[in-house]
């Protein structure tokens, strides 16, 4: 997989505060249309970049959010899986960002 020749690049900052990211990042989507998405975000003590393979439907706050909420062993979606799985090549991905960014 090679990058696009010419691509639009769509960033967005999105509020730490559970429930309104999602929102945020939905309604730009709804606007955008885009083709992809691509979600980072911080995690302490990690170093690296860490693609991830598995999402846990459970909001599981150790501290508050920026707004005080602090849900414990919530379901993000109700109505959802208890997991999502990516069809990502993620190792593959690993291995790029650690060679320099060059997917076969």
């Amino acid at each position: 997989m090679h990058a696009p020749e010419e691509a639009a690049l769509c960033k967005l900052t999105v509020p730490m505060v559970f429930h309104k990211s999602i929102d945020t990042v939905h309604a730009a989507v709804k606007q955008e249309k885009p083709d992809a998405v691509l979600c980072v975000g911080q995690a302490g003590g990690r170093f690296e970049i860490t693609p991830e393979r598995v999402a846990i439907n459970v909001d599981d706050a150790r501290i508050p959010d920026n707004e005080g909420n602090q849900p414990i062993d919530q379901p993000v979606f109700a109505d959802g899986p208890s997991a999502y799985f990516t069809m990502l090549p993620v190792k593959a991905m690993v291995k790029a960002i650690r060679v320099g960014w060059s997917l076969p």
